[in-house]
């Protein structure tokens, strides 16, 4: 870990480089603003597993997240770049984010985008970019997490780990339940453990079995998270291959 992102836990504060302020939401101070040890060390394992080259975060905020992924790439001993966008980074966010990525010494690998990812993902399909991994952790809201996904779906190569933060929110966790729909994305392994199968849970995953038990039974009553393997705030999916879908394609979730 660098000395930045230490320094930053262990005294759960952050500067602009003039002020120090508590590492929390200024408008929400409920709210988390940064994943924590264990889910960044999830991240990176993953990042490391890859071998990723290229990779890809939505929502920066004060650099939490970026810094764990820098370190992870900064491992990996080849050329690297990690593409970041937040339309909110000089504002709400006083650029302590970017503040973070210089005094860490990452700025030659962060490509920065100050705008909505509804406009810069879009940008980067068209460009042709590919990434290896992809972290969503920007505005939580079911269509914003699921026109992120889209793009970035576009983006992933065969192999490669989208990761949705705060999956544990009901807006990101339908969003990821549609993902899993997607006939070339599985679970990517959790470290959480899960919980032992009860004997409801075997009795769905027998009545999910029967044919068209969907038309009478809701998906998400049949598959419960941990049926599925959604387990905590953190969840990661990896693209197995690309798969073309019909204009009639439809999955329940």
């Amino acid at each position: 870990m660098n000395a930045v992102l230490d320094r930053i836990l262990s005294t759960e504060t952050v500067t602009d480089g003039t002020i120090t302020l508590p590492l929390r939401h200024p408008e929400h101070p409920s709210l988390p603003v940064h994943i924590d040890a264990a889910e960044g060390l999830f991240l990176g394992d993953i990042i490391r597993k890859v071998e990723a080259a290229t990779t890809l975060e939505v929502g920066m905020a004060y650099g939490v997240s970026t810094l764990y992924i820098c370190d992870a790439l900064a491992s990996l001993g080849h050329p690297v770049n990690h593409i970041v966008m937040d339309p909110f980074q000089s504002t709400m966010w006083r650029g302590i984010g970017l503040h973070n990525v210089r005094e860490a010494r990452y700025t030659s690998i962060v490509e920065f985008y100050e705008a909505r990812s509804e406009f810069v993902l879009p940008q980067l399909v068209q460009h042709g970019r590919t990434v290896d991994f992809a972290l969503i952790d920007g505005w939580h809201t079911f269509d914003q997490v699921m026109v992120e996904f889209y793009y970035i779906d576009r983006l992933l190569r065969p192999g490669g780990v989208v990761a949705f933060d705060d999956a544990d929110r009901r807006g990101v966790n339908r969003a990821v339940r549609y993902a899993m729909t997607y006939p070339n994305y599985e679970v990517y392994p959790s470290p959480k453990p899960a919980p032992a199968v009860s004997m409801a849970g075997r009795a769905r995953r027998a009545l999910g079995r029967l044919p068209r038990i969907d038309r009478i039974v809701r998906r998400d009553v049949l598959n419960r998270d941990w049926d599925l393997g959604i387990l905590g705030s953190c969840v990661a999916l990896r693209k197995t291959r690309e798969a073309p879908r019909a204009s009639s394609w439809y999955r329940d979730f």
